[in-house]
């Protein structure tokens, strides 16, 4: 009869075997396979059925046979069992991690007969420990970066340690890349880069990328740590990353701004990560640590490169500059002295310092440590000149400034003077005395009255030629305001005194003229010139006013201007005589020379020109038909049309005018306004086809108004056409015949109401 029990036991062994998850086999000692459980048949992929008598090869890597196997053969009695861990790649491409513990069933020989396996999936354990070493690793690493990084006393050590750095931080992440920016005048340089193997270098490419371009980037890079997982996604302001991204290839981006001072002066990075970071602090704490120590660097290095550079200046100066410095103790040895001082005794530097000056310069110095002996901790300094006689025998002048140092006793230790040599000073100084004494004999003795203002507003010196002139003594004038003492009672309104003393206050010179009532009565006609004289005092720009008396030139003057208009006047009967004469002989254009210059007048006056011009335009008008004298005149009256010979002797009248009036002795501007006043733009005019700025101003003016007057009046040979047809005929003419300023002022002289007046 079965035994119960021993069924039961048995059913519960297979069971527990059955379903246990480690892996459970049965082998005998060549590694032939007679039993697997089924955690090892789903591993393996394989039926269980299908397992005894295949060999342990088949399901086991090469390596890992070989291990079994081995480790098989060292089964015996006195060793029954031994531990491994072998390594299983299961697809597609896992790779996993078994801890084997096998035991031997021996025969009474000894020999193994029966080998138990048991394999335990420690995966789990062996990557914890795998990340751990890592992470140990990479600490120890970035340990020994930091400390290297504070022992960075220049750029290039500092680039040498990070790319240390970014060869660690990147193959650490299995990046294809890590890289620096820093950021000089606008630009993010590319200075650092590690590449992993197989990855091509992008550095070249990126040592200039401006930063305004990349506004987005930078903006997140003040905002903090950053990633981009996937740059087709960027924002439309990132357009510029995302093109940038695209065409580098860079599928993923990791970035930790590095701050020096204060302000963001780069970026350390990675890219194409194998995995995407959830918690950048977290994921990348190495990465994190270095960014923030390459800030602290930078600073000390930019901190360390600016004392030495302000070091390196601080001993230039000193050694360079032309100024002479030297130390002194109390008893007066010289400390120290540089090239300069050396050079000025003559001599180097080592040749005086620790030597007395009295035996440096052969001299009592007691004087000296008097002076030296007066200085105190709460007065230290003391500014004097000094002269000192040279070997060759001339004398140096030196302005010296002494600066004493003090112990925390207050007992004096030494004594530093900087001296400048200021022999030229001292000879521009007595050149300037005796160039001050010869300007004050000129102002004094000048023909011209003068007077000084040094703050614009109050008269300060006057010499004597203006008292002669105004009658006031220097007492009457010195310090009492410029417009009362010269202009009292508003006078100084007749010759705009506010506005010359504001012109030139404003530092431009100016000039006026007027009348000026003497202290005797004597009514002058003076010229007055206001010059500036700059930063003359701190209260203002100070002034020179020079005087001219120009009475007897302003008689002149008006008795010149006198004559002229008798000239004038009898030119204008010279005119109008002429001007009658040519109309004698023409009854039918009688009073078309006035007409046309009046026309002429009105129309330079619409235009804006001078008086003068518009005067010469008048006179050229009211005798511009003058050569017609020496045109028949059964010619000029004849009612019908002219034959061609006839027109040809009426077209002579320009030049015939220009030839009677210049062997008159006309002037010259008048006599070409009449010569011209037939030419048109377009070379169709007479006498001699000139166009365009060839012509006369005057001479396009005359040409329109003679035109309009013309067309207007009644002719011999047909009735007027009146002002409208002459305007419409210059209008249509505007540009090719007539200028088009003169054809629209001439317009808008008749729409503002002009008539002929007849």
């Amino acid at each position: 009869m079965p035994d119960k029990t021993s069924d039961f036991e048995t059913a519960l062994y297979r069971e527990i075997i059955e379903s246990s998850p480690d892996l459970i086999c049965r082998l005998l000692p060549d590694g032939t396979l007679t039993f697997a459980n089924d955690t090892f048949c789903r591993l393996f992929q394989s039926e269980k059925k299908h397992i005894a008598g295949q060999h342990l090869s088949r399901f086991l890597p090469e390596k890992g046979a070989e291990t079994f196997l081995e480790k098989m053969k060292l089964l015996a009695p006195e060793n029954p069992s031994e531990s491994f861990r072998i390594t299983v790649m299961l697809p597609p491409d896992e790779k996993r991690y078994y801890l084997w513990s096998i035991r031997g069933q021996f025969a009474p020989e000894g020999e193994t007969v029966i080998v138990h396996g048991f394999g335990r999936d420690v995966t789990d354990r062996v990557r914890a420990n795998i990340q751990l070493a890592s992470r140990l690793q990479l600490e120890k690493d970035t340990a020994e970066i930091i400390a290297e990084y504070a022992f960075c006393r220049n750029k290039e050590d500092f680039h040498k340690v990070t790319d240390k750095a970014l060869s660690i931080i990147g193959s650490g992440k299995n990046a294809d890349r890590a890289y620096l920016f820093l950021f000089s005048e606008g630009l993010m340089v590319n200075s650092n880069e590690w590449c992993a193997p197989g990855t091509a270098s992008k550095k070249a490419g990126l040592q200039r990328l401006r930063g305004e371009d990349y506004s987005w980037w930078v903006k997140h890079l003040h905002e903090g740590p950053f990633s981009i997982t996937d740059p087709s996604s960027l924002p439309e302001e990132a357009e510029n990353e995302k093109s940038l991204f695209l065409t580098l290839g860079i599928r993923s981006v990791v970035a930790f701004p590095i701050e020096a001072e204060g302000r963001i002066v780069g970026f350390v990075g990675l890219e194409n990560l194998s995995a995407a970071p959830s918690d950048l602090e977290n994921d990348f704490p190495i990465l994190s640590s270095i960014s923030r120590v390459m800030g602290k660097t930078l600073e000390l290095i930019r901190a360390e490169e600016e004392l030495r550079a302000t070091k390196n200046m601080y001993q230039g100066i000193v050694e360079t500059q032309s100024e002479i410095i030297v130390r002194f103790l109390p008893d007066c040895t010289i400390s120290f002295c540089n090239p300069a001082y050396a050079r000025y005794i003559g001599g180097k530097p080592e040749d005086f310092i620790g030597r007395n000056l009295g035996e440096v310069r052969n001299k009592d110095v007691s004087y000296l440590i008097n002076a030296f002996a007066g200085l105190t901790p709460e007065s230290p300094t003391r500014l004097f000149e000094n002269s000192t006689i040279m070997e060759d025998g001339t004398v140096k002048w030196q302005l010296w400034n002494d600066t004493a140092y003090f112990d925390e006793f207050g007992n004096l230790k030494e004594i530093q003077s900087v001296g400048l040599d200021i022999s030229e000073l001292k000879k521009v100084r007595r050149e300037r005395e005796r160039e001050e004494n010869k300007a004050l004999a000129l102002f004094e003795n000048s023909p011209e009255a003068i007077v000084a203002s040094w703050d614009g507003v109050r008269i300060d010196q006057v010499n004597n030629a203006f008292c002669r002139m105004t009658g006031l003594s220097s007492e009457e004038t010195i310090g009492k305001a410029v417009s009362e003492t010269l202009f009292p009672q508003n006078d100084h309104e007749t010759l705009r005194l506010s506005n010359l003393l504001k012109t030139a206050n404003s530092g431009k010179p100016a000039v006026d003229e007027g009348p000026f009532t003497t202290r005797t009565g004597e009514t002058l006609y003076l010229s007055i010139l206001a010059l500036p004289i700059p930063n003359a005092t701190e209260q203002g720009r100070g002034l020179f006013l020079f005087f001219r008396n120009l009475t007897a030139v302003k008689e002149k003057e008006n008795q010149l201007l006198a004559n002229i208009e008798k000239l004038n006047t009898s030119f204008s009967q010279t005119v109008e005589v002429l001007a009658q004469t040519v109309e004698s002989r023409d009854p039918y254009t009688a009073g078309h020379q006035r007409r046309t210059a009046l026309l002429s007048e009105e129309i330079a006056r619409h235009m804006g020109l001078e008086e003068e011009i518009r005067r010469r335009i008048s006179f050229a008008a009211a005798i511009h038909d003058v050569g017609k004298i020496s045109v028949p005149s059964e010619i000029l009256s004849k009612p019908g049309l002219l034959h061609p010979i006839e027109m040809a002797l009426v077209k002579t009248h320009a030049e015939e005018g220009y030839q009677i009036l210049r062997k008159a002795d006309f002037p010259r501007h008048i006599v070409e306004v009449v010569r011209q006043h037939h030419e048109r733009l377009d070379g169709s005019g007479y006498p001699r086809g000139l166009k365009n700025e060839e012509i006369l101003l005057e001479a396009k003016i005359l040409a329109v108004a003679d035109t309009v007057e013309a067309m207007a009046s009644h002719r011999p040979y047909r009735p007027s056409l009146g002002i409208k047809t002459a305007l419409r005929f210059v209008e249509e003419g505007r540009d090719r015949l007539f200028d088009a300023d003169v054809v629209e002022a001439c317009r808008e002289v008749f729409a503002a109401g002009f008539s002929f007046g007849e």
